[in-house]
């Protein structure tokens, strides 16, 4: 029987989510977990593959298990058995057809960066600190010109086990919020690394070092070294991801607001 899941987990103690050799990571510690509970080995399929350090608090996988177990069950056994920075949200069935990563629709990831010389010791693991003024105006000016599909190469990391580089962007804007700025992403997909280069050639226009025109050219398939340089990890949280009403939702829709608790805009 499969099971849909939805997790949180901090990224500092993990290599990613993908089982590693000799590193830990977020799959191999939930797959152990699963053991425990089920008995049996158990694989989980995750929808967004996060890189090293990189948080999430709406990440949601498949499993199938041979003896079904309770909802409950599946929340409170497996938290018991996993470590405080992962924690299980909600488990029920999976509708029929639901594969966490291929039904998906949409991914959201928040950036955050707090522009202060001094941060709370209770903010800094999530958010990069950035002293210095930034052109607002001018990075939301870049950022409008990345919704649609385009080539986003330009911005990932090498290694990802992508067919094409080609993603479609369905909501891109900068949020402030007295010392603090966070970029909500919505998208189709992404690449390895995206998100953060995109992070990191957008402080570029900030400080004046890059035209927000020049986006245009970079998101026809540049090479990574036409862009800025990769934002740091701890910065970046999977919001939630996005499936169809038939699969279970929540669905996107395009103008929504963010949600009052998470803020995420599925």
């Amino acid at each position: 029987m499969r099971f849909r899941l939805t997790l949180a987990h901090l990224g500092a103690p993990f290599a990613g989510w993908q089982r590693q050799p000799n590193a830990p990571t977020v799959q191999a510690t939930l797959e152990e977990a699963l053991a425990k509970l089920a008995g049996t080995p158990v694989v989980t399929v995750a929808a967004g593959r996060t890189d090293a350090g990189v948080h999430a608090r709406g990440q949601v996988i498949h499993l199938d298990l041979e003896r079904p177990l309770p909802e409950r069950a599946l929340v409170h056994g497996l938290n018991h058995h996993l470590p405080a920075s992962v924690r299980i949200l909600a488990a029920a069935p999976a509708a029929p057809g639901f594969h966490a990563r291929y039904s998906a629709t949409a991914r959201e990831y928040r950036y955050r960066i707090v522009r202060a010389r001094v941060v709370d010791p209770f903010r800094s693991p999530f958010a990069w600190q950035l002293g210095g003024s930034l052109a607002l105006d001018a990075m939301r000016s870049a950022t409008a010109l990345l919704v649609g599909r385009h080539d986003f190469a330009a911005f990932a990391l090498a290694g990802g086990a992508h067919r094409t580089s080609v993603r479609t962007l369905l909501h891109a804007a900068w949020e402030e919020d007295d010392d603090e700025l966070a970029l909500r992403l919505v998208g189709d997909g992404f690449l390895r690394g995206m998100v953060r280069g995109l992070v990191g050639t957008l402080i570029e226009v900030g400080r004046g070092r890059r035209e927000p025109a020049s986006f245009a050219a970079l998101l026809a398939g540049e090479m990574r070294s036409a862009a800025g340089p990769t934002a740091p990890a701890h910065g970046l949280c999977l919001e939630r991801i996005c499936y169809p009403a038939a699969l279970g939702g929540p669905e996107w829709e395009a103008g929504a607001r963010p949600d009052r608790r998470s803020g995420a805009l599925c």
